[in-house]
């Protein structure tokens, strides 16, 4: 069933990496048994809107927000929601870019250099404010988990949030240095292209050492053959092996974290 409230993930880097767009997203089918929502974040007239997917039931289920691509709140992106409601996750995803999704690399540049920090967590502040709001939702544990751009918003908005009981970045800008790590309270997953050209390897090996400098765990992932968005299946830059392990990876992590104690 679907509901209807008024609302409304950077894949791949593509016009700066050498990929070329494949157009569209194609997403896959609906999750058997999720639910999907548009919903308003923040007062009336101002805030943005956020694509929300439930699973089944009613009982209390942990949550993830995700932070979008530079692309915006696409197909592809609400698609992830969906297999996250599948996995039994309440998914929401704040729409950073207030309606707008760019279709091809220089719309999303402009659209990501126009997005402030500020704004994108005062969005994610207001999902987790959302969520704390809902029965199933309001005393559950809560991760956040982005692609690219929203990678790299998931980190840095996990080093100012200590209420996360975990963070996943895909593929995302780290920062790097122990002395802002230091104040990362939940424990963080990363996934990483090993032929990405916009995120080299020594920037890889520098969120290793800052996070072991900062007695953090560690816990990134290489992926051979790999480059930037692997895990956008509606694009070239799509490498399906890659794509399986980091998902299940990722499902293990959420599952440990969020829902196992």
């Amino acid at each position: 069933m679907r509901r209807l409230i008024p609302v409304l993930f950077c894949a791949a880097l593509v016009g700066l990496t050498g990929g070329r767009p494949a157009g569209p997203a194609k997403a896959r089918p609906m999750q058997a048994g999720a639910d999907t929502a548009r919903i308003h974040l923040g007062p009336a007239g101002a805030g943005s809107d956020a694509f929300v997917a439930w699973p089944a039931g009613r009982t209390a289920a942990p949550a993830v927000i995700v932070l979008h691509e530079w692309w915006g709140l696409d197909a592809h992106i609400r698609d992830m929601a969906r297999r996250l409601a599948g996995q039994g996750y309440v998914a929401i995803v704040p729409d950073l870019y207030h309606g707008q999704v760019a279709g091809d690399p220089a719309r999303a540049r402009a659209l990501k250099s126009a997005l402030q920090d500020d704004d994108a967590f005062g969005l994610t502040d207001e999902a987790v404010r959302w969520l704390r709001g809902q029965p199933r939702t309001a005393r559950t544990r809560h991760a956040v988990l982005g692609f690219c751009m929203g990678g790299s918003l998931a980190q840095r908005y996990a080093l100012r949030a200590p209420g996360l009981a975990g963070v996943v970045m895909f593929y995302g800008t780290p920062e790097t240095d122990p002395a802002r790590l230091a104040s990362l309270a939940a424990p963080l997953q990363g996934h990483f292209g090993a032929d990405d050209a916009g995120i080299p390897l020594r920037v890889v090996d520098s969120l290793r050492t800052g996070l072991a400098k900062a007695g953090k765990p560690v816990e990134i992932h290489l992926y051979p053959g790999a480059g930037h968005a692997f895990m956008h299946d509606g694009r070239e830059s799509f490498r399906p092996d890659a794509a399986r392990q980091a998902w299940a990876r990722t499902l293990a992590f959420l599952q440990q974290h969020l829902k196992e104690r």
